[in-house]
């Protein structure tokens, strides 16, 4: 995807939080159910007002240290399935 391009959360979209190994999401527009780690988790928080690419990997970089080499193509990855899946929207 990319790099310009603003991610940002469908409204319709419900957390539920399990326990410490992750959340759920559930996109009543398909009944699909995600279940997202952590970082995922952090992922999705950050698209509550809407991120660029490069705007996520810098907020890594902020919160986190010892990051993977290929964090930038991880977070393209998740990007894309969460898009797919009608999680978050993209412009």
């Amino acid at each position: 995807m990319c790099k310009e391009t603003t991610y940002l959360r469908n409204p319709d979209v419900a957390l539920r939080e399990e326990d410490e190994s992750g959340s759920l999401l559930f996109n009543p527009d398909t009944g699909e159910v995600l279940v997202i780690n952590d970082t995922a988790r952090f992922i999705w928080d950050l698209c509550a007002e809407g991120v660029t690419l490069n705007d996520i990997i810098n907020e890594f970089g902020k919160n986190y240290d010892d990051l993977p080499e290929n964090l930038t193509e991880d977070v393209d990855s998740y990007l894309v399935i969460m898009t797919k899946g009608g999680f978050i929207g993209s412009k």
